[in-house]
């Protein structure tokens, strides 16, 4: 082979190795952009699961209280909790227009302001976290420490937690749980955190509440400048009303009426009215008994309230209140009062006679229970089961311990009544004015009472039926001077929390985009 030949084979060779190398390289860079380009689309795929998973979304910080940062899960939780309370305004007592059935971020709440539920909502919810975070970190200060009878209380709460999730059968778990009904990043740390923190704000709140002590001459300062409200009053009250009533056909369906006819109804009806309501007044300051003209107009009265007795803050937006508080009013006197509620379709008069008005002195008192429960509708069979279980349980307590602290142990451990349970079962400033059952009532107010002493009553009122074991701890101060007491301790109470509030530093944070409903 001739030189030039060799030389032209080594270039071409040399050429086609170049163009190998050449497609080689194009193969190795594509599959390089291949790896990188399926290495990135792996990564946004992560990416987004991770995302989904509310990974990043929990993690972001919704709203710093006073230095503490707080995540979606927590605001979320005190949010649900304003929603509900918003629901059962409107649906349960008709005091709200909020629609459930529609996005709170699509209903204005404040037509002046244009703001939405769901920021109203928002608002309230880091209303309710400052105030117990401010709380806890006022503790913290302070150095308060959880007591005992509140601990067993957190305990029980969380132990009643795992229990309600498990014996449900519908959860793996108590996260899964916890996500259902809390929102998707909530998790049981966080809840046990955020719980925790609810009953150790509870607690210290109410410590400072107890801690506040008050003289007899501001005790006497503030009955003077209320006594209407704190007084008790005697008297009787018959209610005539003018009103329109529902129509119905021959088989008993409603009739709509136009506005006319229910306007035409409601004057014939107010006209009539007024006949019986200046009869009554007469007849009775002719002194005729007032039960037996409640019994002769049963049919004619909205209704009738015979020699009752009510504290005055009880009836003060009553139609005849400023009549009763008038400090000249004698035993005896008669009114007749009227109350225009004709955009209801309503009009009442009110038959009243004064019969008294004094201070109360009678005592308050002070008891532990332990509610043994014979269930919500029990046969008698089942309340002389619960009977003898109250009946063995006392005779325990009597023979191994017969002291308070040792009642009260045995009301945390047995007590189905979840309010009082874990204070020992005591109920303190019990008064005759009170809405508890009544033979707990007259039990805890007979004046023979001593303290020490103990029986079984029987509960037929209540929710959950039974008998209460009782334990008298002792006499209280006088229903209006505890009442007195009261009112000054939350006063003073609200005033103290709402400084601790107005000084918390707050700052809402990218978080907050991930709490709705």
């Amino acid at each position: 082979m001739s030189a030039s030949r060799e030389k032209k084979t080594r270039s071409d060779s040399t050429y086609v190795q170049h163009r190998n190398n050449q497609e080689a390289d194009k193969n190795r860079r594509k599959h390089i952009l291949y790896g990188v380009a399926g290495g990135i689309v792996a990564v946004l795929a992560i990416a987004l699961l991770v995302w989904d998973s509310g990974f990043f979304q929990k993690r972001a910080t919704a709203v710093t209280i006073d230095g503490e940062s707080f995540g979606p899960a927590v605001v979320q939780y005190y949010y649900q909790t304003a929603y509900n309370n918003a629901y059962y305004e409107a649906a349960m007592y008709g005091t709200s227009d909020f629609d459930p059935s529609v996005d709170p971020a699509e209903q204005v709440y404040d037509e002046e302001s244009g703001q939405s539920w769901h920021d109203h909502l928002l608002d309230e919810a880091i209303s309710d976290l400052t105030q117990v975070t401010m709380l806890c970190h006022a503790a913290g200060d302070a150095g308060y420490a959880l007591p005992a009878d509140d601990q067993d209380y957190l305990d029980q709460q969380m132990a009643l937690l795992d229990q309600t999730w498990r014996s449900s059968g519908s959860y793996a778990s108590l996260d899964s749980y916890l996500k259902v009904n809390f929102g998707s990043y909530m998790d049981e740390d966080t809840f046990r955190e955020l719980y925790a923190d609810q009953v150790l704000a509870d607690s210290y709140r109410q410590s400072y509440s107890d801690s506040l002590t008050y003289s007899d001459d501001q005790v006497e300062e503030y009955y003077t400048e209320h006594a209407d409200e704190l007084d008790t009053f005697g008297y009787t009250v018959f209610t005539v009303q003018a009103s329109v009533e529902e129509q119905t056909d021959e088989d008993g369906n409603t009739v709509e009426m136009t506005e006319e006819e229910t306007q035409a109804a409601f004057d014939t009806a107010k006209a009539a009215a007024p006949a019986l309501a200046q009869a009554l007044p007469h007849r009775v300051a002719a002194g005729e008994d007032v039960q037996a003209l409640a019994d002769e107009y049963a049919d004619e009265l909205y209704s009738s309230t015979i020699h009752t007795t009510a504290v005055g803050s009880t009836f003060s937006t009553a139609a005849y209140a400023d009549w009763l508080y008038d400090s000249a009013r004698q035993s005896g006197e008669i009114t007749l009062s009227e109350q225009d509620r004709s955009d209801s379709n309503l009009y009442n008069y009110y038959v009243v006679q004064f019969d008294s008005r004094a201070r109360d002195e009678s005592s308050t008192a002070d008891v532990r229970h332990i509610l043994i429960s014979a269930g919500e509708d029990p046969t008698d069979e089942e309340y002389d089961a619960a009977q003898q279980e109250a009946q063995d349980l006392l005779d325990q307590w009597q023979s191994e311990d017969g002291t308070e602290e040792g009642f009260a142990a045995l009301a945390e451990e047995h007590s189905a009544d979840s309010g009082s349970a874990s204070n020992g079962g005591l109920y303190t400033g019990i008064a005759s004015t009170d809405s508890l059952e009544p033979n707990f009532l007259n039990w805890a107010l007979d004046p023979a009472r001593q303290p020490g002493d103990t029986g079984i009553v029987k509960n037929e009122s209540s929710a959950i039926k039974g008998w209460h074991i009782m334990y008298f701890v002792g006499w209280d101060d006088p229903e209006w001077k505890n009442t007195v007491t009261t009112t000054l301790q939350s006063d003073d109470t609200t005033a103290w929390l709402d400084s601790l509030t107005g000084s918390a530093e707050i700052t809402r944070g990218s978080g907050l985009d991930y709490v709705s409903m």
